[in-house]
């Protein structure tokens, strides 16, 4: 009499291991590439934050800039626009590009590098990872009374 075999041979098993192995490798690789595209969007956001923070502080100085035709693109005005040095090893506030028909219309850019999305066997970077924000600020109704300081603006 012969007997039947029951269950897998040890062939078969192995080359089963193989195929899920690569599987679970492939899988892994793809979720690496999501994290670090996941990464790239938390810069992407902070970014926008950045540059909205420098559109703010912009608009607190508004009247001092109009009134007193301060150079917004200077070393010294741009540092008052900046963020605190903890992010600002990373993302980078550009000078601000100021619209030349129109010196209300301004354009604020924050860039940051993303060196884990350079390609295998590459050694440099050259996707631009950066955010504009556009704007454009009112020009200020400044009255000329007494309560006017010299400069021009009155302080609340």
């Amino acid at each position: 009499m012969r007997m039947r075999k029951n269950g897998f041979s040890l062939l078969e098993v192995m080359v089963s291991m193989l195929i899920a192995g690569l599987a679970l490798l492939g899988l892994a690789a793809t979720q690496l590439k999501s994290l670090q595209f996941a990464n790239n969007s938390f810069d992407y956001t902070i970014s926008l934050i950045q540059g909205q923070n420098a559109i703010e502080r912009l608009w607190v100085r508004l009247c001092d800039v109009q009134t007193n035709n301060i150079d917004v693109t200077s070393d010294a005005f741009m540092a008052q626009l900046k963020p605190a040095q903890s992010i600002a090893y990373r993302y980078d506030l550009k000078k601000i590009a100021v619209n030349k028909s129109n010196k209300n219309d301004m354009t604020f850019t924050v860039s940051w590098v993303d060196k884990r999305t350079i390609q295998s066997g590459e050694t440099h970077y050259d996707i631009a990872d950066q955010v504009s924000l556009n704007t454009s600020y009112i020009q200020l109704y400044i009255p000329a009374t007494p309560s006017t300081p010299v400069n021009g603006c009155t302080v609340l």
